[in-house]
């Protein structure tokens, strides 16, 4: 292969070299930045034997670090903390949040997450057959009245905590509207 000289595309290779520089001072000039953000928390891998009772937090705030590029392109729902309970059993149990759990996009770490630590309540589920209760809506015009009133089904089974399903009697639907002057239902 013949030697080719320095000089040969000269051109494109100070070109090349300029547009290096210049992409290196672009990122180099960059500022790194911190930004607090309030973001969704969310759970993954409960128990299928569980149900979380009381309130349980759906948001945390975060601390996290980046060049102030990075931090301006986040878009919503990108940042996301994640808490897996796995390991969750009944009764009331502390979950430790840190920056590893929550999902960022690259060149974004997190420098805090408040609060550290998540208090839930678990209580074992179960289910429970109950009868469907409609729930009629105003009063009939009048001449007319409500005749019989039925629900199909009759029964649905119900899933929650224990101790929701232990005071659970019947299942209440939406209210229907009454008889009207519309309706075929003589008195």
């Amino acid at each position: 292969m013949p030697y080719v000289g320095f000089r040969h595309h000269l051109g494109l290779k100070v070109v090349s070299i300029a547009l290096a520089a210049l992409l290196w001072v672009a990122v180099a000039g960059e500022q790194t930045v911190e930004r607090s953000l309030r973001i969704p928390l969310e759970f993954t891998n409960l128990p299928a034997q569980l149900e979380v009772v009381g309130g349980s937090p759906n948001v945390v705030d975060v601390r996290v670090r980046g060049s102030s590029g990075a931090l301006n392109r986040i878009a919503a729902g990108e940042l996301v903390a994640v808490l897996d309970l796995r390991s969750a059993r009944s009764g009331q149990r502390l979950f430790h949040l840190d920056g590893d759990d929550v999902r960022t996009p690259f060149g974004v770490d997190v420098v805090q997450v408040n609060p550290s630590t998540v208090s839930m309540t678990f209580e074992p589920s179960g289910s429970k057959v109950v009868p469907v209760v409609p729930s009629i809506e105003g009063e009939p015009s009048d001449g007319f009245v409500v005749g019989t009133v039925t629900a199909e089904p009759s029964t649905v089974e119900v899933l929650g905590p224990i101790s929701v399903l232990s005071t659970l009697t019947q299942a209440i639907t939406e209210p229907v509207a009454g008889c009207s002057d519309s309706c075929a239902c003589p008195g």
